[in-house]
């Protein structure tokens, strides 16, 4: 029973605090191989120049000045990236344009996207702390919901592993669920790609 407990510690510790990248978003610039490499490094999704360069031409992003990109871009590309893991892009930049407007334009931000950022990243760390041990009391609820089951020990062992995943998928989906929801109630800005 403890044994996915362990797998699933160990691929929680393979993610690194998104406080990594806070570093980075004090230097005045970056090019986009940098911005990219920052990214995957406090991100497991499969984020590229393209991705990047999308979010510029579809508005989300202000265009790079000389190919670099500023450290209120680099901020709002880390979290567009981790938003897109759990909304659509375009969920994820209506959140974004709620509290910073237009996001091809930094003048109109209510919060410079850097400092967001750094709240969003100790957030984010306090949670995965956190979740770890919410992670260890799993294995009681796994076993109390298994107490009726007669189950050789493997057979036991592959329910119990899988009522470990379906249980963090759904404390997952019912996150997303509760966002989701949330975000359709939140007045919506004009859409830049709307000016005439």
């Amino acid at each position: 029973m403890n044994s996915y407990l362990k797998e699933i510690s160990e691929i929680a510790n393979r993610y690194e605090p998104k406080k990594k990248a806070l570093p980075y978003l004090e230097l005045d610039s970056m090019m986009l191989s940098q911005v990219v490499e920052v990214a995957q490094r406090v991100s497991h999704n499969d984020i590229n120049n393209t991705h990047i360069q999308n979010w510029v031409r579809r508005e989300y992003l202000p265009h790079p000045q000389k190919k670099k990109y500023t450290r209120e871009q680099v901020a709002n590309i880390l979290l567009l990236n981790d938003l897109r893991n759990i909304l659509s892009l375009e969920d994820a930049s209506q959140l974004l344009r709620f509290v910073n407007l237009d996001l091809s334009d930094n003048t109109d931000d209510r919060i410079n996207p850097a400092k967001l950022y750094r709240y969003y990243s100790e957030i984010f760390d306090l949670t995965q702390a956190d979740w770890v041990t919410s992670l260890e009391q799993l294995p009681e609820e796994v076993n109390e919901a298994l107490s009726g089951e007669e189950l050789n020990p493997e057979d036991r062992d592959k329910v119990a592993a899988t009522l470990v995943i379906l249980n963090l998928l759904a404390r997952a989906n019912l996150y997303k669920q509760i966002a989701q929801e949330w975000l359709k109630n939140i007045p919506q800005p004009n859409n830049p790609q709307e000016k005439s």
